[in-house]
């Protein structure tokens, strides 16, 4: 198991957009070096490389369009940074203006998100270099960036010319990405079924990779939506994974209507096996989401391994031998969140049956996508106008201080670099340049990271440099080095920086034979750099989480209470439209995930600068606990529909709306005194006294010896229903007490 699991992951990473992204620009970087270096012009041939790299660092998945714009813009600026940089180096002091200026801009392009973000990265590290050119004339300057600009189109041409020959590629990949940490997140939840386990530790674990699933389906939908609204979806392979996406949305909910009183549960059965046997079967959910994920990504087949049906055969014998062990029908309905959850893996069975059968172009034939379903509205469109970079000029802004934070830090690391005469002062901007966020938790990590890469990457070129005098080997090993580089670059940056650091090493080698003056420099550039940029973080106006977190708060209640209102409809016999369901999910799981992150990156902070943590995070898990809740109700209703409809759900959804509205009244200071306790509603009393006389009706039933009936099923229904309005009641109640103790 374990080694399938191994292989597993291997196949993941090399079907996936790290692995081809980073073997697409080793590529791009290493050819240009080895023609040129065959010529005796290995000089020429570095600066064309960091122009490619510069340019591939803003290659981000995107539409056609997009990618196109982007590499466009990104020559063009890479060309005259590097041009602007080379005829200011023999000025010290224009130069230091000339880096204020360019770190502040670029730095302020993330406002146009993360494409715009990284093509300013690349126009820094490409100034950076071109820092590290000493000897420049003005010929050479401009001989210089010319081959920076020729090697921005090279990469450009390259990647248009990948896509036109792969066009899905990194939707598929993207996709399979998603499906991949979907399976990862029911992992995460199999765990709650394990016998003994600390179901607090379990909530951190399992919402930390909600975060990471969200930003997948975030990622999915601006690839393959946009795609299909801009007229280019009309092929098969488009139509699968538009319905394999649109599937793995419908299992997430799915996966988080499971919800139930997971302590209860350990409770109720810890001295009996059928936990086991559900966490089991949810590993072998996950197992075969995993391998549709593989799939998906390879643009390849995928079969099932498991036998779903099977498993849940013994679970549901395994539940009916409880059953049978328990004398009264009240005794009875502790079984009914058992059968409930089998339920729910029932239909998840049926969906990942049917996300195998989507892998298969051939059985599309008959497959549409619902015309009511208006995906357009599922993307979110980026500006790129003045007014956008010019709304951020004010102190309000994050990115603002951010881009003051890059500026103030890299021209200190100039100016100190010239006061101590370091050769390699462009290692320290370098440095400063990549680590530097907006955010002080992001930097601080970075850092740490940068850190520790570097000093075990130095150390392994050591000792690789003092066990061979080869060049070959040394050569081959650098090759490996920049795949490694590029390939864990946006997915493990301590990995990233580890073969990173070699890689300089061994090209000094060749340039600069001097290894342990090279080693020696690189780890102390990199503690000067880190340091600057982790109190630059820490002094210059810094971002804290906390101030950020009530507005976080609000949404997520706010999403939370639209997905609730418009779930309850259906219980009401109210038609709701598929989209603005759906377009409500969706807001709900981005404001979770949005929270939570913004949760995450608050512990990394300072301790003083941590406000409320566990009152936040009990606040954080009750939210999702409601999401799940609403998941339940939403699925029963979409996959068994509503029988039988009670005046009783009208009422006890607006008393819970009203309580939804007063908590977010709670959440804002300036509001917080206009919140008012919820009025008392009877509804629930008489929900209680009809499901006590449906109970005591089926009990006669059964003495009667009568099996399913209407009472039966009417039963069960208002139960579910019941069970999970009491629930949301009782988060309700746990919220209310949570905000008062948080001072705002």
């Amino acid at each position: 198991m374990r080694t399938e699991q191994r292989i597993n992951n291997i196949k993941n990473f090399l079907y996936s957009y790290h692995f081809s992204n980073g073997m697409r620009t080793t590529i791009s970087v290493v050819v240009p070096s080895l023609v040129f270096a065959y010529f005796d012009e290995l000089g020429l041939g570095i600066a064309m490389s960091m122009g490619a790299l510069c340019t591939a660092l803003s290659d981000v998945p995107g539409t056609i369009i997009h990618k196109r714009n982007g590499l466009i813009i990104s020559t063009i600026l890479i060309f005259f940074t590097a041009l602007g940089t080379g005829l200011l180096i023999p000025y010290p002091i224009p130069m230091a203006f000339w880096i204020v200026v360019c770190c502040f801009v670029f730095a302020m392009m993330l406002v146009y998100g993360n494409r715009g973000g990284n093509i300013g990265t690349g126009c820094l590290l490409v100034m950076v270099s071109i820092l590290g050119e000493t000897q420049l004339t003005p010929q050479l300057t401009l001989l210089h960036a010319s081959m920076v600009l020729l090697g921005s189109i090279w990469y450009a041409a390259l990647a248009l010319v990948l896509w036109q020959i792969r066009p899905y590629l990194n939707v598929q990949q993207a996709l399979g990405d998603c499906i991949t940490q979907t399976a990862r997140y029911l992992e995460q939840r199999a765990n709650f079924y394990t016998p003994g386990v600390n179901v607090i530790d379990n909530y951190k674990a399992v919402l930390a990779q909600q975060v990471i699933v969200n930003e997948k389906q975030e990622n999915v939908r601006e690839l393959l939506l946009k795609r299909r609204s801009a007229q280019q979806g009309t092929t098969s392979i488009n139509k699968s994974m538009v319905l394999i996406f649109l599937d793995m949305v419908d299992l997430q909910e799915q996966i988080m209507a499971s919800q139930t009183d997971y302590n209860a549960l350990q409770a109720d059965f810890k001295d009996l096996d059928i936990l086991e046997k559900f966490h089991t079967v949810i590993l072998a959910f996950a197992q075969e989401l995993r391998n549709i994920g593989i799939a998906v990504a390879a643009g390849q087949r995928s079969l099932p391994k498991n036998n779903l049906k099977a498993e849940m055969e013994k679970v549901k014998q395994a539940i009916a031998d409880i059953t049978l062990q328990l004398p009264t029908l009240k005794e009875r309905t502790r079984t009914i969140p058992l059968t409930n959850i089998l339920q729910n893996l029932q239909d998840m069975a049926q969906r990942i049956y049917n996300l195998h059968r989507l892998t298969r172009l051939e059985r599309l034939k008959d497959e549409s996508i619902d015309p009511k379903l208006e995906l357009s509205k599922f993307t979110t469109r980026q500006k790129y106008d003045f007014e956008t970079f010019r709304d951020n000029l004010t102190f309000k802004s994050h990115i603002f201080r951010h881009a003051i934070r890059v500026s103030m830090a890299t021209v200190a690391g100039y100016g100190l670099g010239l006061a101590l005469h370091l050769d390699r002062v462009y290692w320290i901007l370098l440095t400063v340049v990549v680590i530097l966020k907006p955010g002080f938790g992001l930097t601080k990590s970075r850092s740490i990271q940068r850190l520790i890469g570097t000093v075990t990457g130095a150390l392994f070129a050591a000792g690789l440099l003092y066990l061979t005098h080869n060049n070959t080997v040394i050569f081959i090993m650098m090759l490996l080095c920049i795949l490694g580089a590029y390939s864990f670059m946006t997915i493990q940056y301590t990995l990233s920086v580890f073969f990173t650091t070699p890689f300089v090493i061994f090209l000094l080698h060749f340039l600069h034979p001097s290894d342990l003056y090279n080693l020696t420099q690189r780890v102390l550039d990199t503690f000067i750099g880190g340091g600057l940029a982790f109190f630059a973080n820490m002094l210059l106006w810094p971002t804290w989480e906390h101030n950020f977190l009530p507005d976080y708060m609000k949404k997520m209640m706010s999403a939370n209470s639209k997905y609730f209102e418009l779930v309850m409809r259906a219980y009401s016999n109210e038609k709701v439209a598929v989209t603005d369901f759906k377009l409500a999910r969706k807001d709900t799981y981005v404001a979770s995930a949005n929270m939570m992150a913004a949760f995450q990156r608050m512990l990394s902070e300072p301790k003083s600068k941590q406000k409320h943590p566990s009152e936040v995070y009990h606040y954080v898990v009750l939210n999702h606990t409601l999401t799940s809740h609403t998941a339940t109700l939403a699925g029963y209703s979409m996959h068994h529909g509503v029988q039988f409809p009670r005046p009783e759900y009208r009422e006890i959804t607006d008393y819970l709306l009203h309580y939804m509205d007063q908590l977010q009244l709670m959440m804002d200071p300036a509001t917080s005194a206009n919140a008012q306790p919820s009025p008392i509603v009877h509804a629930f009393d008489r929900l209680d006294a009809h499901l006590e006389s449906l109970v005591h009706q089926r009990q006669q039933e059964i003495n009667e010896g009568k099996g399913a009936t209407p009472v039966r099923d009417e039963m069960l229904e208002t139960k579910q229903v019941h069970d999970q309005l009491v629930a949301i009641l009782s988060l309700m109640k746990d919220m209310n007490k949570a905000l008062g103790q948080i001072k705002f």
